[in-house]
């Protein structure tokens, strides 16, 4: 029985017979043969077809042969190539020049336009720097949303007199604060519920002219409500808003009253707090823990005060901070610690802040006799440094501003 010749040798064969032939006619290299896969499912990255192989033996043989090339045609093919290079230069220098003249526009107009901006800001370091890669101080976003949050305290602000025509008055006011700081501390929320439930509630009272004194708790609890909404994780139960009423009123007129002010409002929650604009200018003053706590015990004092309803609250946070920095340095004036990149960052100048720094002094001053004590009680303990007893709030500086006369009127900027 004869031999039968290997399948394999013979494929392979037929699969190099035309790389052999074009080595031979020394029209490609010799190369090692590279091994045949055999995956389990056959060989499907090496398959050859006839036709593209054909199709390239032909097309390297042609490109084989030298190109007869005569010689105007030679030169011809030279004018045309230099012809394009000098046109593709020529666009290139042009864009150039294009480029560099509306670069050289837009920096004049720029100084031009905004001088004193881009003077401050060369001059003054960035206060963002260090924090730039932290995702939540959101650095790119920070000062338009200050900038949102000025536009909103102008177009949206609290009345002087909101109070008249209707049937509060400035103590019932500074009792339902006073209390509300109370179930605020009891329910452990933050800081922000408690400004912006008041916020709430003096908006309120600006659209709705017909509360009463019966209803005006209710307003307060339903204010609170709404704030844990907007800035709580975890939101009280209703029956527990209800309880600390001692059941004043009932769960149905708890949420009656929600809707009301939720369409007085026009839906608007988002308002301009202090607290948010204290943490800025914080940052930017590079305060110490104690100054910080000291500035929100002032604001948190100014919440009781029906005269500070309607200074504009980015000029409270600046002048608490202005003030606290002061009295915790016990410096000789408070114009000292406004230095002139705070003035810069916070767009206000110390002149700005003067009337209101002293109208801020007083409120500090008469806190420890006043007649609702649940502030001080509450930073009087130690997670707040127990500010409200720190003996510079006794000092010199204070005695003295509170002594200035004709400062006690505050002027909205």
């Amino acid at each position: 029985m004869g031999s039968r010749p290997p399948i394999v040798s013979g494929v392979r064969g037929q699969e190099n017979a035309a790389s052999r032939l074009l080595i031979k006619q020394g029209l490609v290299s010799e190369r090692p043969v590279q091994p045949v896969r055999r995956g389990a499912l056959g060989e499907v990255g090496n398959k050859i077809n006839a036709g593209c192989l054909n199709a390239v033996v032909a097309g390297k043989a042609q490109a084989a042969k030298p190109a007869v090339v005569t010689k105007a045609r030679n030169l011809k093919s030279c004018k045309e190539n230099a012809g394009a290079k000098t046109v593709r230069q020529e666009s290139v220098v042009l864009s150039k020049k294009i480029l560099e003249e509306a670069k050289n526009k837009a920096e004049a107009a720029a100084l031009i336009t905004a001088p004193e901006v881009r003077k401050s800001s060369l001059k003054y370091p960035d206060p963002d720097q260090n924090s730039r890669d932290d995702p939540q101080m959101v650095t790119e976003y920070v000062e338009d949303i200050l900038e949102y949050l000025r536009q909103l305290e102008v177009k949206f602000p609290l009345k002087e007199k909101l109070l008249d025509s209707t049937k509060i008055t400035s103590k019932m006011r500074s009792t339902l604060v006073n209390w509300l700081v109370d179930v605020h501390q009891n329910f452990n929320l933050e800081l922000d519920t408690l400004h912006l439930c008041v916020s709430l509630v003096d908006r309120y009272l600006q659209v709705n002219k017909t509360i009463t004194k019966s209803i005006y708790q209710l307003v307060g609890t339903a204010s609170l409500l709404l704030a844990c909404k907007y800035e709580e994780i975890y939101v009280p139960e209703l029956d527990d808003f209800v309880y600390i009423c001692d059941n004043a009123f009932t769960k149905k007129q708890l949420l009656q009253m929600e809707i009301d002010i939720v369409q007085k409002l026009d839906f608007r929650m988002g308002w301009p707090l202090s607290v948010y604009f204290l943490r800025r200018y914080s940052k930017l003053a590079v305060v110490k823990p104690e100054q910080h706590t000291l500035a929100k015990y002032i604001l948190e004092l100014s919440l009781l005060e029906y005269d500070m309803v309607q200074v504009k609250p980015s000029l409270q946070a600046a002048a608490a901070c202005c003030l606290s920095i002061a009295v915790m340095n016990e410096v000789s004036e408070p114009s000292k610690v406004w230095k002139p990149a705070l003035a810069y960052h916070t767009k206000y100048k110390y002149s700005d802040l003067k009337n209101v720094i002293y109208q801020l002094a007083q409120i500090l001053t008469k806190a420890e006799n006043a007649a609702f004590q649940k502030i001080p009680e509450k930073y009087a303990q130690p997670k707040y440094s127990k500010i409200s007893l720190n003996y510079k709030l006794n000092g010199p500086l204070l005695r003295k501003l509170t002594a200035s006369p004709g400062l006690n009127t505050v002027v909205r900027k």
